[in-house]
């Protein structure tokens, strides 16, 4: 939609926030949503509600670490294969059962890996020491190395009544078999924040119209379908309010629909165009700004505030329309915001010293967050950017395994230079070593 030749570019004051002031502001204001009960199945990725107690005691008895036979250490003392000790076989216990069980002097019982040792036993001999009872009823032992071990102390895993988990923690397929081992069935756990996500601008483009994206006429619309996928790895539940034009009405309707979720994410019309509706259209709705641009590159044209809505009040992101602004802004600003509400206690990316491997150029004074790859190289991480750093270029995004983040008080990183880098993947998989 057109202006006209009258339209200027908007004028609004600025805060200019350091990037650490506007963090404090966004989640100072986080409040934690509500809670569920879940089957353990959809709990992966939410935070529990209330603290985990150990129901049962595990294991519930002393058991073994090895398939062999459980004895007296002092019985085989002295074992070899040249003086064999050879013990008659009383019985066999299996795991999950025979708890009970004596072992009579002067013999051997057979055990399974995670059985209940008999009493008087204090030592398993692995199976592979033994002749595995050539002679039914009797076994013969070849070495006593295993004098005093493999005897799994009862309570080793968890004692009842022991606290496994405190509020907060998150859930992850390892804790779904820590709760399972527990007993849980399900678990009490903070829901999904919901997150209404909107793109807006009249050069956008869909798959459906990538002719005219061909031809120079109009800009892919990939934000809408990346922030949606954040959203969902940040654990919470995205609505795709589709794209809309840069026009008052079509805004206001879009914006509208997505009143009832927590927050609400804009993506363009954030900096100072005559076509940049957005904060017009959001002020005309009752818009509590709390700050707009921060101290950042890229994504310096965000912004953080409220709406009123029924149901009290909706958070509201206005990110940048460039992809790498967009992306970096939901990383550093949305992420943890997302995480607080819904219950995590850990909701920042980890970060970790690397060694640049080139030169970072971070003329303004700014905080630069830079796309960058990690590598082990020599024992040491290292970091390389993963390409051109402008803002509105989308494949460095995919190549990133985290960004460097260079404080204003650096206006270059040089090469051999320490910088911080925020991991993209807490799992650290991209840690490989350096093996060509």
């Amino acid at each position: 939609m057109s202006r006209g030749v009258g339209a200027r570019f908007e004028v609004l004051p600025a805060d200019w926030l350091g990037v650490d002031e506007a963090v404090r502001r966004i989640l100072a204001s986080a409040r934690t949503v509500g809670e569920e009960t879940v089957p353990l199945a959809r709990a992966v990725g939410r935070a529990l509600a209330a603290p985990v107690v150990a129901e049962a005691t595990l294991p519930p008895w002393d058991n073994s670490a090895m398939d062999g036979y459980a004895v007296r250490a002092h019985e085989v003392t002295g074992a070899s294969p040249d003086s064999p000790v050879e013990l008659p076989v009383a019985s066999v216990v299996r795991a999950g059962g025979d708890a009970g069980v004596v072992l009579p002097p002067g013999m051997a019982i057979r055990i399974m890996t995670g059985a209940p040792i008999p009493a008087g036993a204090d030592t398993v001999i692995r199976v592979e020491d033994t002749d595995r009872e050539a002679r039914s009823g009797t076994v013969r032992i070849f070495s006593d190395r295993d004098r005093a071990r493999h005897v799994r102390a009862a309570g080793q895993d968890m004692r009842e009544g022991a606290r496994l988990f405190e509020q907060g923690w998150s859930v992850t397929p390892g804790t779904l078999g820590v709760l399972a081992a527990a007993g849980r069935a399900e678990v009490l756990v903070h829901r999904r924040p919901s997150v209404a996500v909107l793109t807006t601008g009249d050069e956008l483009r869909g798959p459906e119209r990538y002719d005219e994206v061909r031809a120079g006429l109009g800009v892919p619309e990939s934000n809408g379908r990346m922030l949606v996928a954040m959203i969902e790895a940040a654990g919470g539940e995205a609505y795709a309010l589709g794209t809309a034009a840069d026009d008052r009405d079509a805004l206001r309707s879009r914006i509208s629909a997505g009143a009832d979720a927590d927050a609400l994410v804009t993506i363009g019309g954030a900096s100072m165009g005559e076509a940049d509706l957005v904060k017009e259209v959001l002020d005309e709705l009752g818009f509590e700004r709390d700050f707009w641009r921060v101290r950042m590159r890229p994504g310096s044209p965000v912004s953080f505030g409220w709406l009123g809505r029924a149901e009290g009040r909706q958070a509201v992101f206005g990110l940048p329309g460039n992809p790498s602004s967009a992306f970096v802004t939901f990383e550093v600003f949305v992420r943890p915001f997302l995480l607080r509400m819904a219950g995590h206690r850990r909701i920042f990316r980890r970060v970790v010293p690397c060694v640049a491997e080139e030169r970072f150029d971070t003329p303004a004074d700014l905080t630069y967050f830079q796309r960058v790859t990690v590598r082990v190289r020599d024992g040491v991480l290292v970091a390389a950017l993963t390409g051109p750093q402008l803002s509105g270029l989308v494949r460095g995004l995919a190549l990133a395994d985290g960004l460097a983040v260079v404080e204003p008080a650096r206006s270059t990183v040089e090469p051999g230079e320490t910088v911080d880098v925020m991991l993209l993947d807490d799992a650290l998989a991209v840690l490989e070593a350096d093996v060509g």
